[in-house]
């Protein structure tokens, strides 16, 4: 598997973690949700990029071993 294809694998899992309990705990109003908006997608991207491209699952997999 690509680089790519696991970036994009687990920006797409931990966006779960973001956008669900966003959508579970904010009022439904789309005005109320547009400030976490960034929040919800960017934190995942962001998280993603670290364990995939800056070998992030190697620094996580070393520390808890």
């Amino acid at each position: 598997m690509n680089r790519f294809v696991k970036f994009f694998l687990t920006a797409w899992v931990l966006s779960f973690f973001t956008v669900g309990p966003m959508a579970l705990l904010l009022p439904p109003d789309p005005l109320t949700q547009l400030p976490f908006l960034p929040f919800a997608f960017g934190l995942p991207l962001v998280a993603a990029y670290w364990l995939v491209y800056r070998d992030g699952f190697a620094t996580v997999r070393a520390k808890f071993s």
